[in-house]
């Protein structure tokens, strides 16, 4: 008896996102149970109500500023419509990604701006520059290596900036008293603190490229069984057997 071999069906998302607009209308649902003290059947009615001009809203607004309720309110009327705007969504995060700004996002600070922004992206694109990533593994690894680069820069400058504190208070002490003090224990611990995060940061870095190396080492030799024109690094290559 043969076996018929067989492709399995692709995972398919819309259990799952159908779920999730649901459990977003009954939020909005118990919301205005809540705070408006509304009936069930009334805040049912509410939460499903749509504002004018909402649906050309949710269609253009940027794709992280889109919940699952605004996504819910289309597809009550126009379920593809929705599942085209979720598209675009998962679109956009995948660009977001492969571009370095959402590894840039998790390692700013609320007073960063566009040139923090365009630094880190220097950082990436010089080691991507470097390791030309094959594939989003490698892409996450040097997005990894990026951060803690980021990451041991943003403690050097703490840790130079402590201690040219500390130096201009000894000066200062010198000058004042005529003698030079120790520094306190809370300075030192603050010292301490920012060398020991530049050398975590720096570790990161390592263990990272540590791994990279491991899997550019391990990856098997490409094996060409007939000969001809073939593309290798995004060029045109003749191989003769």
């Amino acid at each position: 008896m043969s076996e018929i071999a067989t492709t399995p069906a692709a995972p398919s998302e819309a259990g799952v996102i159908a779920g999730e607009l649901a459990r977003s209308f009954g939020e909005m649902v118990r919301l205005y149970e809540k705070h408006f003290s509304l009936s069930r059947e009334d805040a049912i009615r509410r939460a499903a109500e749509s504002p004018e001009g909402d649906v050309e809203r949710v269609l253009n607004a940027p794709p992280d500023q889109v919940s699952w309720f605004d996504l819910h309110g289309i597809a009550r009327t126009d379920p593809d419509r929705a599942t085209a705007r979720w598209d675009e969504i998962k679109r956009a995060a995948l660009d977001e990604l492969r571009t370095g700004h959402r590894a840039a996002q998790a390692v700013e600070t609320a007073n960063d701006g566009a040139w923090q922004r365009a630094q880190f992206l220097a950082l990436r694109e010089e080691l991507s520059a470097e390791w030309q990533p094959r594939n989003g593994v490698e892409r996450q690894l040097l997005d990894t290596m990026a951060q803690a680069q980021e990451g041991y820069l943003s403690w050097l400058r703490v840790l130079t900036i402590r201690t040219n504190l500390e130096s201009c208070t000894n000066d200062r002490r010198h000058k004042e008293e005529g003698r030079w003090g120790p520094p306190r224990q809370s300075d030192a611990d603050a010292l301490d603190q920012a060398a020991a995060m530049m050398d975590r940061y720096n570790r990161i870095f390592l263990r990272t490229l540590r791994a990279l190396c491991d899997m550019r080492r391990h990856t098997g030799p490409v094996i060409v069984k007939k000969g001809g024109q073939m593309n290798v690094a995004q060029q045109q290559v003749n191989v003769a057997t």
